[in-house]
């Protein structure tokens, strides 16, 4: 079953050798991490991908939640077993490490 990693977790393994390949899952790309590669979450049930099973895949959302639950479970189900999804998805990242992400990311407005 999929683990939950922290943003702190996510940056540690994105600075060493981990094998490791991070993937967003949102459905609109506005821009991404520069280590990601975007496949919207429908994509993956609809046209598997091959990943290599000796990397540990990390899946995010927006926020880190249903969109990241059901790519887990996807991939799983494909016969990937180092699965992780990322707490709090990308803002969580963005909020961490602001300078690791590509050009691109457009932040959504806070109303107050």
């Amino acid at each position: 079953m999929a683990e939950w990693i922290s943003a702190e977790t996510l940056a540690d393994w994105m600075a060493s050798p981990r094998p490791l390949t991070v993937i967003d899952v949102r459905l609109g790309k506005v821009g991404t991490l520069a280590e990601a590669i975007h496949i919207p979450v429908t994509d993956l049930e609809d046209e598997p991908r091959v990943f290599p099973q000796d990397h540990d895949l990390v899946v995010f959302c927006q926020f880190g939640g249903r969109g990241s639950e059901y790519a887990a479970e996807v991939l799983e189900e494909q016969g990937y077993h180092s699965v992780y999804m990322l707490i709090g998805g990308l803002d969580a990242y963005l909020a961490l490490t602001p300078r690791t992400v590509s050009e691109g990311i457009e932040r959504p407005e806070v109303s107050s």
